[in-house]
């Protein structure tokens, strides 16, 4: 924990995060989280446009094949939609929190974080991290892994909230 005069003046400066930029980076963010939520990319959209079975011709299997495809990617798009918009969410609400503390963030807060992290550990796909994929590969090679890890739990996030 830091404390108060632990750090010289330069240091607390160094440290300090100015408001004003944090306060402009969070309007930033909440237009790109309107933008998602507006465009054809929201993840309820992407659903309202579906294609019905048998759209695409039945009894033959190349068409129940493409229709199992099309279902798929529709699928894994509106989790990526809703990943994005929360993750846009989340960083909103740490930008807002950077200034505060956490301490000083309401409970109403601090439970949406926990939810979005807990949603997010949930649709994790060990097999989709590129940063894993990168150290099995690199295993593989029996060159040294990196030095630098995201976080102990093979996130990217950099740990848990």
């Amino acid at each position: 924990m830091i404390e108060p005069g632990m750090f010289g003046t330069a240091s607390a400066q160094a440290l300090s995060v100015e408001f004003d930029s944090l306060s402009e980076y969070k309007s930033m963010v909440d237009v790109l989280l309107d933008d998602l939520a507006g465009s054809h990319a929201n993840d309820k959209k992407l659903a309202d446009g579906t294609l019905p079975a048998g759209k695409l011709g039945t009894g033959f299997p190349e068409a129940d094949a493409l229709f199992k495809s099309y279902d798929t990617v529709i699928t894994e798009l509106q989790k990526l939609s809703k990943g994005l918009a929360a993750q846009i969410e989340a960083l909103g609400i740490a930008i807002l929190s950077a200034n505060k503390g956490y301490g000083g963030v309401d409970e109403e807060t601090k439970r949406r974080m926990a939810t979005i992290a807990k949603e997010a550990k949930e649709q994790y796909v060990p097999e989709r991290d590129p940063w894993l994929e990168e150290q099995r590969r690199l295993k593989a090679t029996n060159q040294p892994p990196s030095t630098e890890t995201p976080s102990s739990n093979g996130s990217t996030s950099g740990g848990d909230i």
